[in-house]
């Protein structure tokens, strides 16, 4: 594991509005249980500890909460990562979106081992459109140290940050690692 000064923290991002969902997706069950509890799960293995960037009032069991510091919100999931790194500022994060239900144990391994084998931010890449993955992704507390800046710069894409510090960019093993469940005809 990382020094306690360069810790890898889990950060399930369940702040979102999920409109298009039309129901909370960090709480929709594809695992006989909650989302975020499932990805948080998942991420355990790797990390030296798990946030929840969620809602205000919602119940995250016994997870660390961060929500959405009044200067980051409406944001999108930059939001959750900013605010994150308020509280854990020379932490490298492990990010992982509450609606990729379907992203696998060896993805995540895949992805933790090259981290720890490069301490570079990674990714994956979506080989149909040619994007890069943000919210599947590690981010190296070196490269953390722009996010700032470019947020300030008033640019808001967690894509188009991970471009702009040349992530070690992977394929995905699986077409449904990098799947995200954004409305009920996905599911």
């Amino acid at each position: 594991m990382l020094t306690h000064s360069n810790q890898l923290v889990g950060l399930i991002l369940a702040a979102g509005k999920s409109s298009r969902m039309k129901v909370d997706k960090a709480f929709i069950s594809y695992h006989d249980k909650p989302q975020f509890e499932h990805a948080a799960n998942q991420l355990l293995p790797f990390v030296n500890k798990i946030l929840i960037n969620g809602k205000e009032n919602a119940a995250y069991g016994n997870y660390e909460v961060v929500l959405d510091q009044k200067e980051f919100e409406n944001n999108g999931p930059i939001s959750g990562l900013l605010s994150a790194l308020k509280f854990y500022p020379n932490a490298s994060f492990f990010l992982l979106g509450c609606d990729y239900p379907y992203v696998s144990n060896e993805s995540l391994k895949i992805l933790n081992d090259n981290f720890l084998e490069t301490n570079k931010s990674i990714c994956f890449i979506n080989n149909e459109n040619g994007y890069l993955e943000p919210l599947v992704a590690i981010y190296s507390s070196e490269d953390l140290k722009n996010l700032l800046p470019f947020w300030q710069s008033k640019q808001t894409s967690l894509r188009h940050f991970l471009e702009s510090i040349n992530p070690l960019i992977l394929p995905a093993p699986h077409k449904n690692d990098i799947l995200s469940i954004d409305t009920p005809k996905n599911q």
